[in-house]
């Protein structure tokens, strides 16, 4: 099992803790914010997975693409697709993004 934890910028002005646990074909994702700690979407999470690292305070940034290995092949990886392919269709209703939303969130806190 490996472990890599970031501090991000939030509207606490603490921030927010963001881990990610890679263990075999399994990747978790969580954070402490409000929606992380209750398994909801989570902005700061799916930023490092998408590779957005502007957020990232703490010192070990350079780590950050390290996730972007751990995500291929994974439930994470495939639910988080799924998402970005519906965002880009004209056809879709907000429930729809809000189901995705959720099935990727199940899929992170797995």
């Amino acid at each position: 099992m490996e472990e890599l934890v970031f501090l991000v910028k939030g509207s606490s002005s603490a921030g927010y803790e963001v881990t990610f646990i890679k263990d075999g074909d399994s990747l978790t994702a969580l954070c402490t914010c409000p929606a992380g700690q209750y398994g909801n979407f989570c902005k700061h999470r799916i930023a490092i997975l998408d590779g957005k690292f502007d957020s990232i305070s703490s010192d070990n940034v350079d780590q950050a693409p390290t996730v972007a290995k751990w995500l291929e092949g994974t439930d994470v990886e495939s639910a988080l697709s799924e998402l970005r392919e519906m965002e880009k269709t004209a056809g879709h209703t907000k429930d729809d993004l809000v189901a995705l939303k959720r099935k990727l969130a199940r899929a992170m806190n797995s």
